[in-house]
């Protein structure tokens, strides 16, 4: 048997689709999406996706509102608590995240590698009346990211190559896109103990992440700092980074690391 048929063997075309659905729902803010749009995004007919959306309905993953717009459900709320309450990281971080927040006056994020992406799994407010709309769940790219260039530097070259080979599309005018930028950014990023995103994955919002390890001191997640570009400045950034290093060093020790 191929490697190919093997996997299609293994995949549910019927839960990938359901998946698909959920992070179109998931990004289509609080109002929704109609069965019309769903079916339409997704190439189906109006009575395949009235099915699946019936059968989510059904299972309280998706919920129903007065205008007939489906939205993500109640079922999601618990299971991301669920998970978010046993990851023992999210745990032992939270303390460390709120006295960061503390310090900086600025939001601090904590997330963990998912594919060539980071998804956040906590976030401290900043102070300010002028915050960031990023949320808890979300996922952003690894290499214009803080969070996510503090965890890639860590990673095996021939990782890091894969990423690579993926494509590095310009997010902003200052996204790194070159393979030679990024390997020569990300060395750097080794060598300091964190990364700065200078405007590369959001115009207008600047960070600084530093990386956690593990026991066996493999990258598991990162911890940064965010706020706005005309307050966070690069100046700014780099005198907050030896705070978040710290942070994140901290973070790693009572994770088990010992090579720090």
């Amino acid at each position: 048997m191929s490697g190919a048929l093997a996997n299609q063997l293994k995949t549910s075309t019927t839960v990938a689709k359901a998946f698909a659905i959920l992070d179109f729902l998931a990004s289509s803010g609080e109002g929704g999406s109609s069965l019309a749009t769903i079916s339409s995004q997704f190439g189906i007919s109006k009575s395949t996706a009235h099915r699946y959306m019936t059968t989510l309905e059904e299972l309280a993953v998706v919920e129903r509102d007065a205008k007939d717009h489906f939205r993500l459900g109640v079922k999601l709320i618990e299971l991301a608590a669920a998970f978010l309450s046993d990851h023992s990281l999210r745990n032992v971080a939270d303390p460390f995240l709120h006295e960061l927040a503390i310090r900086t006056q600025e939001t601090v994020h904590l997330a963990i590698p998912f594919g060539d992406e980071v998804v956040y799994i906590a976030k401290v407010e900043s102070s300010h009346a002028l915050g960031l709309t990023s949320r808890i769940g979300a996922r952003v790219p690894m290499y214009c990211t803080a969070l996510g260039k503090a965890i890639l530097a860590h990673y095996p070259a021939e990782r890091i190559e894969e990423i690579i080979r993926a494509g590095l599309p310009a997010r902003t005018l200052h996204t790194i896109t070159s393979p030679e930028g990024l390997l020569r950014e990300l060395e750097q990023v080794r060598a300091q103990g964190y990364a700065i995103d200078d405007q590369e994955n959001e115009l207008g919002v600047r960070c600084v992440g530093a990386p956690i390890f593990d026991y066996i001191g493999k990258a598991v997640g990162a911890i940064s700092v965010s706020g706005p570009a005309n307050r966070m400045t690069l100046e700014r950034s780099l005198e907050l980074a030896p705070w978040v290093r710290d942070t994140a060093l901290a973070v790693s020790k009572r994770m088990g690391c010992r090579r720090l």
